[in-house]
C-alpha cells in the first residue's frame, strides 16, 4: 500500500484517540493477519484490526476486509495535522472514523440474570486465588485485594495469561456490582506491572469498565453474547466468564 493510496478507517474509541494524539515514538507490538498492535513510548497499546475483529477498548478498526499486509518492523508515525497514522509504506486516515464507546451499561445486568452456561473450570491454584481475591473484595480489605490481584498477574501463557484473564473477569462484576473506585484501582495498580504489555493494557481498560463487543452483547441482552464470549482467544474469554460469573454470585448475595 502507498502512502498516496490511504486505507480509510470506520471506527476508533476514546482510548485510541488518546493513542494517536499523544503518542510521539511507537512500534509494532504484534502482528497478526487481521489485526496489529500498536505499543507507544508509555507501554500503551492500539489495535488495528480488520472489520471481521469485533473492536475493543482501544481499536482502530478499518475500512474494508483486505489482509493487513503490514511489516512487524515498519516506523510508525503519526500526522496529528492530516489525521493519518503510517506504518511504513502503509497510511491509514482515522480523522473520518466513527467514534465508539467501550463501555457498556453496565448497572443493566443487575436487573436481568443472564442463562448462564456450565462454568470452565479454572486451574486449582487459579481458582483459589480468585476466591481468597473475592474474600478480600466482599470484606473491604484493601491490602488482600492488592496481595491477591499480585498473585494472579501474568501466572499462565499467551498474550493475556489466564490471571489476568481471571482479573478481567472480576473487574467487569465490580462494574455490574460495585463499581467503587478504590477497589478497581487497587486490582489494576497492583497486577498491570507483573504482566505483558498487552494484558496490562486490557486491565486498564477493564477498570474503566471497557469491554470488546461481545461484552457489550451480552448487557444488551443478546441470546448468544455468551458462546461468542466464551470463544474469545484460545481460553481467555473462557476464563473471564468463569470469573464474572463466580463474582457476580459473590456480590449479589451480599
Amino acid at each position: 500500500m502507498s502512502p498516496s493510496v490511504a486505507r480509510n478507517c470506520q471506527l476508533i474509541t476514546p482510548r485510541a484517540q488518546r493513542w494517536l494524539q499523544e503518542c510521539r515514538q511507537a512500534r509494532v507490538l504484534h502482528l497478526f493477519d487481521t489485526a496489529c498492535n500498536l505499543v507507544d513510548e508509555h507501554g500503551r497499546v492500539l489495535s488495528l484490526v480488520s472489520p471481521r475483529v469485533s473492536p475493543g477498548p482501544f481499536a482502530l478498526v478499518l475500512e474494508g476486509d483486505r489482509r493487513l499486509r503490514l511489516d512487524r518492523a515498519a516506523a510508525v508515525r503519526v500526522d496529528r495535522q492530516a489525521q493519518r497514522l503510517y506504518l511504513g509504506q502503509a497510511a491509514l486516515n482515522y480523522g473520518a472514523a466513527r467514534c465508539w464507546q467501550p463501555r457498556p451499561d453496565w448497572p443493566a445486568l443487575r436487573c436481568a440474570r443472564p442463562a448462564w452456561a456450565t462454568l470452565p473450570a479454572l486451574p486449582a491454584q487459579i481458582a483459589q486465588l480468585l476466591h481468597q481475591l473475592l474474600d478480600d473484595i466482599c470484606a473491604d480489605d484493601l491490602s488482600g485485594v492488592r496481595e491477591a490481584a499480585r498473585g494472579l498477574a501474568g501466572r499462565g501463557i499467551g498474550l493475556t495469561p489466564t490471571g489476568d484473564d481471571v482479573l478481567m473477569g472480576v473487574l467487569y462484576g465490580l462494574w455490574v456490582w460495585k463499581p467503587e473506585r478504590p477497589l478497581l484501582e487497587a486490582i489494576v495498580r497492583s497486577a498491570a506491572p507483573h504482566t505483558t504489555t498487552l494484558s496490562a493494557a486490557f486491565l486498564r481498560a477493564a477498570a474503566e469498565g471497557e469491554a470488546g463487543y461481545a461484552w457489550h452483547r451480552l448487557v444488551g441482552g443478546d441470546a448468544g453474547a455468551i458462546a461468542d464470549i466464551l470463544a474469545i482467544g484460545h481460553s481467555s474469554g473462557r476464563e473471564a466468564w468463569a470469573a464474572f460469573v463466580t463474582t457476580w454470585t459473590r456480590l449479589a448475595g451480599e
